[in-house]
């Protein structure tokens, strides 16, 4: 029997070759998503542990100025650093959503070129069946006009 041979197999393949790339673009930036937003989280929660252990010193008697303005500078600095990394993320974001419209303009592409495969394939077994059936109606034809040259001996001769 013969075999299916679709031209455009090439493109197909490249074409999941970039979709798949634009899937690894997507994931890449997720993960540096994930990254920002730990970093953000552990930001806060050092904040917090920051205040909790200023707060938990005695203030009463001689307060240490120095390390109350200390504690603030770091702390604050610390806020700078959570603004940062939340400006990173909306731009992280950004990418994201440009990597998503990528992905899916490649998976469009894609999707095309396997339709027309789809629709090549359909052709060829219809193409195939018919020339099976021409071959069947040829064998059926032969076999009965050889039937009736077994059954009638006279005419042949």
């Amino acid at each position: 029997m013969a075999k299916f041979e679709f031209r455009l197999e090439a493109l197909l393949t490249q074409r999941e070759r970039v979709e798949k790339e634009k899937q690894r673009r997507v994931a890449a930036v997720q993960q540096e998503i994930q990254a920002v937003m730990r970093t953000i989280q552990d930001i806060h929660a050092r904040i917090k542990a920051e205040n909790r252990t200023l707060g938990a010193k005695e203030l009463t008697g001689k307060l240490d100025m120095q390390y109350i303005a200390h504690e603030k500078r770091f702390v604050g600095n610390l806020q700078l650093k959570a603004i940062a990394e939340i400006q990173k993320l909306g731009g992280l974001e950004t990418a994201l959503a440009g990597a998503r419209t990528e992905l899916l303009a490649a998976a469009r592409h894609r999707k095309v070129i396997e339709k027309l495969r789809e629709k090549h394939l359909a052709r060829w077994r219809a193409e195939q069946e018919r020339k099976e059936a021409a071959q069947m109606d040829e064998i059926g034809m032969r076999s009965g006009s050889l039937l009736a040259a077994l059954e009638s001996p006279d005419e042949v001769t």
